[in-house]
Formats: structure tokens, C-alpha cells, sequence
């Protein structure tokens, strides 16, 4: 199938109805309900640094949360590092531990190499979506075994730390389906995204806040459209 032309792509009339809601409402206070102990058990069996994943108590992890983190992440800290990957990774799993054990174990295998594709990852994020996505997904494999484009392109976007010009943002199946069903990307295939493929998304949802913002008058961030995307 010929590449869809994603300049001919607008943005469906119900995402711009939500994009009336502020951003801090819909993006920084986006929480999900996490399985603290689960990951702080299966952490400490692997005998890698990094639990607990939240304090004592905390079941819940919102955008705004992994924001700070990254606001304040010493990128040359293995431990940091790793507490950042297993808190984006408990936010993105949610209750759904599907292949979870196996990513822990993974970074166990090899927590050199992993720390390194994070830390080269996280650096690339702010500037050149490319770079960061190839950091995780070299030659279209995963750099950390069963982090695939859905976990590995939540890593570059909360890298970001929110900011608004952040040019990273969330790919998965949720997202994807959306943009085949709805939005008419007919050539965007189910996952397993090519870096081309990502850098595509990116622009097209870097168009589209641009559009909306000259016509509601404030400033709309592309992951404002990913939230509407992920669940319209």
C-alpha cells in the first residue's frame, strides 16, 4: 500500500471539541491506577536498582508526576535512570502486566546496555524525535527486549518533562487505531513502526496543534491531540 499523503489529513471535529478543555486538566492530571508492589517485588527479584516505584501508600501515577520526574532526573545516575523507565512503565501499564516481567528482566540481562540506550534516548527526545526513537529501536528492533514502539515512545515523551514545545509524543496501538479508523491514515500499519513512520506522526500532530492554536487562541501541544487520539 502506497504511503497515505498526511497532508490531505484533518483533524476530526470531536478532538477540537475536547481541545477546548485546558491542557493541565486533560494532560497533567491524566492518572492512572498502578500495581505498586507488583513492581517493587519483581524489581527487587531481579536485583536491579530503581523500587520503590512510589512511596508508600501511592497506588496512582499521573502524566504530571512523570514530568517531574524527568524535571529532575540526573541523566548520569544507572539508578535514576531506571526508577524513570520502571515509573513510565508502571504508568503505561496500568493494571495490565502483560509482557511487564519480561522488560524487567530484560534490563536485567544487560543493564549496561540498556542504561545506555535510555540515557542516548532521553538526550536525543528534546531535540530530534529520529534520533531518540532509533536510540530504542535501532534498525527496527528493540535496543531493550519487549520495550516496542507503545513503552519506548512513552519514555521519549515524558522525557519532555511537559514542556510545550516537547516534539515526542505517545504511539501505540490505542493511538494508531484511531488514526487508521478515524483520521483516514490507511497505510499506518498496527505497530512494529518504522522511525520514518514515527516521524511522520510526530509532524502530523506538530501541523495540527499548530492549525488549532491560531484558531482557538491558545497554545495546543501535540499531546493534547495524542490524549484525544488514545481515547476519542
Amino acid at each position: 500500500m502506497a504511503p497515505t499523503d498526511l497532508s490531505r489529513l484533518q483533524l476530526p471535529s470531536a478532538c477540537r471539541e475536547a481541545l477546548a478543555k485546558q491542557r493541565s486538566e486533560r494532560i497533567d492530571s491524566h492518572t492512572i491506577v498502578i500495581a505498586a508492589e507488583w513492581w517493587n517485588s519483581e524489581i527487587a527479584a531481579a536485583h536491579l536498582p530503581g523500587a520503590p516505584v512510589t512511596g508508600p501508600g501511592v497506588t496512582q501515577l499521573s502524566r504530571g508526576d512523570l514530568f517531574a520526574d524527568a524535571a529532575s532526573l540526573d541523566a548520569g545516575s544507572e539508578e535514576e535512570l531506571l526508577r524513570f523507565l520502571w515509573r513510565v512503565l508502571a504508568w503505561g501499564s496500568g493494571m495490565r502486566l502483560r509482557l511487564s516481567r519480561q522488560r524487567i528482566r530484560a534490563v536485567a540481562d544487560n543493564p549496561s546496555s540498556a542504561v545506555a540506550a535510555l540515557r542516548q534516548a532521553l538526550q536525543a527526545a528534546r531535540d530530534d524525535p529520529a534520533q531518540a526513537y532509533e536510540a530504542l529501536r535501532p534498525g527496527g528492533r528493540n535496543a531493550i527486549a519487549y520495550l516496542g514502539p507503545a513503552f519506548s515512545t512513552k519514555v521519549l515523551y515524558f522525557a519532555g518533562s511537559g514542556a510545550l514545545d516537547h516534539p515526542c509524543v505517545i504511539l501505540d496501538s490505542q493511538v494508531a487505531t484511531t488514526l487508521r479508523s478515524t483520521c483516514k491514515w490507511d497505510s499506518l500499519g498496527d505497530n512494529g513502526w518504522p522511525t520514518s513512520t514515527y516521524v511522520r506522526y510526530c509532524t502530523l500532530l506538530d501541523r495540527w496543534a499548530h492549525e488549532e492554536s491560531s484558531q482557538l487562541g491558545r497554545r495546543i501541544c501535540i499531546d493534547e491531540i495524542e490524549r484525544w487520539l488514545f481515547r476519542p
